[in-house]
């Protein structure tokens, strides 16, 4: 079968379409090596471009055929099933899952995301901020509306690295109160990765002293920052 963006495949999964009024799908035929190169009965005998050619068509052959599509675990849904419609219609309500199903299942994935993992997995708990707060997004899930997904992730960043986010916390309300434009979750990512590569994570028990100091001569100096910080920290306690 053709890719999901072809229309006709799109009717052929819409189970409210009687197969009835569908048109009929012809079989595309198999490329043959003789079709590039006149009399080739190995890939042997083809030139280098041929080859590419026949390569390249063969699997956008093979990409039309249901079966080999799909993983090998999903075949016997569609075992019995004769029709391409009745095949599609099969797949899509057994494996597509509903809008407000996906939207479940990403929240819960978002969640798992404000529990830093420790050791060398922080680069992959780095790489799934951003693939899954874009999927949250894209799906309009209203925990990541705004600039929420932002200040949970330095909520989180937090727990590795307590100065950071924190400073990374009254940026983000300052830019909120200035009504500025806030970095995307993917900046901060990318910030947060730069500074880890070059500050090493920190022995237990260590303090950054001049950190610690510019970080009270700005929380003196504004006595509703504090507060402001302590409310997005409980917020995030709350979910």
């Amino acid at each position: 079968m053709t890719t999901e963006s072809d229309p006709a495949v799109t009717r052929y999964v819409d189970p409210a379409i009687p197969a009835a009024d569908l048109p009929t799908l012809m079989a595309q035929p198999e490329p043959q090596l003789a079709d590039y190169h006149g009399g080739a009965t190995s890939i042997a005998q083809l030139t280098a471009a041929e080859l590419k050619l026949y390569q390249w068509e063969y699997e956008r052959w093979e990409r039309r055929d249901i079966n080999k599509t799909i993983a090998a675990k999903h075949l016997y849904l569609i075992e019995n099933k004769d029709t391409p419609h009745n095949r599609l219609t099969t797949l899509k309500k057994h494996l597509a899952p509903s809008d407000a199903t996906r939207q479940r299942d990403l929240i819960v994935r978002y969640k798992n995301l404000q529990t830093p993992p420790r050791g060398k997995k922080v680069e992959e708990w780095l790489r799934l901020w951003v693939e899954v707060t874009n999927m949250c997004i894209a799906a309009q899930v209203p925990e990541t509306m705004g600039s929420r997904a932002q200040e949970d992730f330095l909520v989180a960043c937090r727990t590795i690295d307590p100065e950071y986010g924190t400073s990374g916390l009254r940026t983000l309300i300052d830019l909120e109160e200035a009504s500025s434009t806030i970095p995307s979750v993917e900046d901060y990512v990318s910030k947060f990765t730069t500074y880890l590569k070059r500050h090493p994570r920190r022995p237990k028990g260590y303090t950054n002293a001049t950190g610690q100091k510019k970080l009270e001569a700005a929380l003196a100096a504004d006595s509703s920052l504090r507060d402001k910080i302590d409310k997005a920290l409980n917020n995030w306690r709350a979910k």
